[in-house]
């Protein structure tokens, strides 16, 4: 047996151990239906707040960055971190809040600090719900603790802190900035700005604007969605980045001063454009030509003032031993249960939230799902990776919705990893998680190394239709 196998095994032995101790001393408690939430107003309140998260020494410790590999340490810095909040309310009857951050993600565990800080708050001004949409950035800092040198995290204790507060503030300070004024929705397509980098090819090329006007005809507040990865400055950039969010942003405030935010649809395998060989130029440019297509949308329809939300936590089967083992040595952070499924026989705690804002429908995921989970086009028999057929896979979201103009945000309020389609999932036979599988066609398979396992499309499809029936 080569070294690899026996590491292979090791871990998934260290894991199962893990869980079994886990299971003597609790017992995962259920998890009730959480309430739906329902507001509304004459006119809309909307506010946002933005800040620089950025460590005061940087040029003197040594951060990881996030994604594309493990161990890179950042050099210097060529744009800022930031955090940004919107503030959406009806009337003075409450409201919700959505928080664009630019990172690689943070942990549901996170989440909830972040929760827990914001309670009276939250309390005081009827705030129904709080979502922090992460960018999914590969050129920041390591804020879920993957990208270090394990056993150790990547994570580094102070930042976290100092981005937790900084979300916290941005929270109470959008609150305190909202003003009057109609909220309106338009879309474009824009597909030369991505590019599936596995089969089958689905790409949702929409770009989706979200777009406040108030009263008082000062600065417009806009919330982007587009599917594709913030990854264009690529695995050699050791410069802290916000990647193309940041030139979003910057091209749009050419145009006219306002307050942008941007969160990334179904990006599983999802790259952006290849808009040039030079990574920086391709990272100016595929922000560039995003914030064209938002400035020139042309089909904007007025929301009505009301909003439906529905926010479930619920436990999801972990079988990667590898985030298996992470999670019990802290080096992510993650809510840890014992479960009846899958051959660990654990869990983690996430969560998912629907809204219905006006009549756009909008749904906040943990993780990376990949396009076809969400609209559909799963290979056949004939096609897929492992010879099965698309009937081994669970309702499309959007199907569950019944609505293909359902609005996704994803890396919502967990990193969760990747969701593959069941019939596509493939592991290698004896390093599972730890090396790449390869298919029947002979493609290997790198996203399912960093997913939870073949169980979590199947999971989150079935707590979403149960949400949507509740919904109804």
């Amino acid at each position: 047996m080569a070294f690899a196998d026996i590491a292979a095994s090791v871990v998934r032995g260290v894991s199962k151990g893990n869980a079994r101790t886990l299971k003597r001393k609790m017992t995962a408690p259920p998890i009730a239906e959480h309430l739906i939430k329902e507001i509304s107003a004459d006119c809309f309140h909307v506010g946002f707040s933005k800040c620089d998260v950025m460590p005061d020494d940087i040029s003197a410790k040594s951060y990881w960055m996030a994604g594309n590999g493990v161990g890179r340490k950042a050099e210097s810095v060529h744009d800022p971190i930031t955090v940004s909040a919107m503030w959406v309310g009806c009337g003075e009857n409450g409201g919700v809040l959505m928080v664009s951050a630019d990172c690689i993600g943070i942990t549901n565990v996170e989440v909830c600090k972040i929760r827990d800080m914001l309670a009276k708050f939250s309390a005081r001004t009827e705030c129904k719900n709080i979502s922090v949409c992460c960018t999914h950035n590969h050129a920041g800092f390591d804020t879920v603790g993957y990208w270090g040198k394990f056993p150790k995290t990547g994570k580094d204790d102070e930042y976290m802190d100092k981005l937790l507060s900084s979300v916290v503030n941005v929270c109470k300070e959008a609150y305190e900035n909202r003003k009057a004024g109609k909220l309106f929705i338009g879309s474009a397509h824009v597909p030369q700005a991505q590019l599936d980098s596995r089969p089958p090819t689905v790409l949702h090329d929409t770009l989706t604007r979200l777009r406040f006007i108030p009263d008082d005809g000062s600065e417009e507040t806009w919330f982007l969605n587009f599917a594709a990865n913030p990854n264009a400055l690529g695995r050699e950039n050791r410069a802290i980045s916000a990647d193309y969010p940041y030139y979003i942003r910057r091209k749009i405030n050419e145009y006219k001063t306002t307050n942008v935010l941007f969160g990334v649809g179904a990006v599983g395998a999802v790259e952006s454009g290849e808009f040039s060989e030079d990574m920086h130029e391709r990272a100016i440019l595929q922000g560039e030509c995003l914030a064209n297509a938002a400035i020139q949308i042309e089909n904007d329809r007025q929301l009505d003032c009301h909003l439906k939300i529905l926010r479930q936590p619920f436990y999801c089967p972990v079988e990667n031993s590898v985030f298996a083992l992470s999670a019990a040595l802290n080096v992510a952070s993650s809510k840890r249960y014992p479960y009846n499924k899958g051959d660990l026989k654990l869990a983690f705690k996430t969560e998912m939230t629907y809204m219905i804002l006006g009549d756009q429908k909008i749904l906040f995921l943990p993780g990376e799902n990949f396009p076809e989970t969400v609209y559909g086009g799963y290979s056949d028999a004939s096609e897929s990776a492992t010879g099965l057929s698309a009937d081994e896979n669970p309702k499309p979201l959007t199907e569950i919705a019944e609505d293909e103009n359902l609005l996704v945000f994803d890396v919502t309020n967990d990193m969760l990893g990747y969701v593959v389609p069941p019939n596509d999932f493939v592991l290698h036979p004896t390093q599972a998680y730890l090396r790449m599988g390869t298919d029947r066609f002979g493609k290997s398979h790198y996203h399912e190394t960093k997913s939870l396992g073949i169980f979590v499309q199947e999971t989150i499809a079935n707590i979403f239709s149960g949400m949507v029936k509740r919904m109804k």
